[in-house]
């Protein structure tokens, strides 16, 4: 066991150890809640068919269906917007839905995108009563919300629930894997009454082998081990974004720890980790299975962490500014294995000259200068360039191997110290899982 020594400023955590060494923003334990995640979940699903009504009243519909359907596009242009909130949120109000939710550029930005690659007229107007609609519902679900939360109804009956678990067989790659499927049995009258939320209720599972991972990470009272593993899979469910439970290959990773000294990933959830202490959104349920909270309210000062951020301008190129903060200001060796994708101009082409397509070609993110930004910094230790076709993730949710990415993906490797890290990413298959 790795042993670490912790000290407390203030409102700040510090755990350091002889590998690694950070601080975090501790928070009071939450025991899970699982009336409250319920309507959590029923007020956002009301935002996101607010949402969805906004979007295709306002815009062609034809402009959400590059990939897609309109209907899973605009549900990830929604779990994206969160993402954003989150990246600016203390977590000091609600769990699951931010107090102030003022950024909306990024957002506003996607849906110019997709308006380029159709000749739509008044885009700015229509785009502008889209974010208006969106904020005047969120500002109504928190209404709902604090309501509720003061509500007898809920006074009454918060701990009118039970939770059970029975074992399932599905087939993945032509191998049965085994998962656990929960069940939630309330006791009160709970009125669902939405498609989505029903279908997410009925649909709660976990690999018995990730559950497994789980319980030997878990530090809270036994009695409510599945509680909060119900909650913590709900939630992100609930969020919709196709490839939130995505991580690289578990034997990869397990390579850079012992090759690269990796500790921490800065992006990770209790279902998809494969490290003891990592960053991840919901520190209220999470923090039991290792979690340090958000990537944005830590300090890392020491170590080598993994940084594999949603695929979001804005997310990475937050991310990389506060890495790169972070590598001036520490007087301890600190470096960050960065996989971000492909989508500056001259990353793409030479992707291009070597035939290795890309799938984003529709939509123009502009030169992506955060990629100079790091090429240029005298922290930039070295570049891996891979194709879609050559990186598979694994999501961990539901078991499934995706080696088609969506984008072709840069493996950056940025340090305040000398190293030879890029040399064993240059080796390493990101492609074969079967090892």
């Amino acid at each position: 066991m790795v042993k670490q020594k912790i000290v407390i400023y203030f409102n700040m955590k510090q755990i350091e150890t002889n590998d690694y060494k950070l601080l975090f923003s501790e928070k009071s334990n939450v025991l899970p809640d699982i009336i409250l995640e319920t309507y959590r979940g029923k007020i956002y699903c009301n935002l996101l068919k607010s949402f969805i009504i906004s979007c295709v009243s306002r815009l062609d519909e034809k402009i959400f269906t590059n990939k897609k359907s309109f209907n899973r596009t605009v549900t990830n242009l929604l779990a994206s917007w969160f993402f954003t909130l989150y990246s600016d949120y203390d977590f000091n109000d609600d769990a699951f839905f931010p107090t102030y939710p003022t950024c909306t550029d990024s957002l506003k930005n996607t849906l110019f995108h997709y308006c380029s690659i159709h000749d739509i007229e008044h885009q700015e107007e229509k785009i502008n009563n889209i974010i208006t609609d969106l904020l005047n519902s969120y500002q109504l679900i928190l209404d709902q919300l604090n309501t509720y939360k003061k509500s007898d109804f809920y006074s009454e009956n918060k701990n009118n629930f039970s939770i059970k678990k029975h074992t399932i067989t599905e087939k993945r790659d032509g191998e049965n894997i085994t998962f656990y499927k929960f069940k939630v049995v309330f006791k009160c009258k709970l009125y669902i009454n939405n498609i989505r939320l029903g279908n997410i209720l009925d649909n709660i599972i976990i690999p018995v082998e990730e559950y497994n991972n789980m319980v030997n990470r878990y530090s809270g009272h036994i009695i409510n081990l599945d509680n909060y593993i119900w909650v913590i899979l709900f939630r992100y469910q609930l969020l919709g974004s196709n490839n939130n439970q995505l991580a690289v290959l578990p034997n990869v990773l397990d390579e850079m720890k012992n090759d690269l000294n990796l500790s921490i990933e800065c992006f990770a959830s209790t279902i998809n980790t494969s490290s003891s202490i990592y960053c991840s959104l919901y520190y209220d349920m999470e923090n039991f299975f290792g979690s340090i909270g958000s990537f944005f309210n830590t300090q890392l000062i020491k170590g080598t962490f993994s940084f594999n951020p949603p695929y979001q301008t804005d997310i990475i190129e937050k991310g990389v500014h506060k890495i790169i903060n972070s590598l001036q200001n520490s007087t301890d060796n600190l470096a960050f294995i960065i996989t971000i994708p492909i989508w500056d101009e001259n990353g793409k082409e030479i992707m291009a000259n070597n035939n290795m397509k890309n799938n984003n070609t529709n939509i123009d993110y502009g030169d992506f200068e955060i990629i100079n930004t790091m090429k240029s910094s005298i922290y930039f230790r070295g570049l891996r360039m891979i194709s879609k076709n050559e990186f598979t993730y694994l999501d961990h949710n539901f078991h499934l191997y995706k080696n088609k990415t969506i984008q072709n993906t840069y493996i950056i490797i940025m340090a305040n110290f000398a190293n030879n890290y890029i040399d064993y990413i240059n080796n390493y298959d990101f492609y074969n899982y079967q090892m």
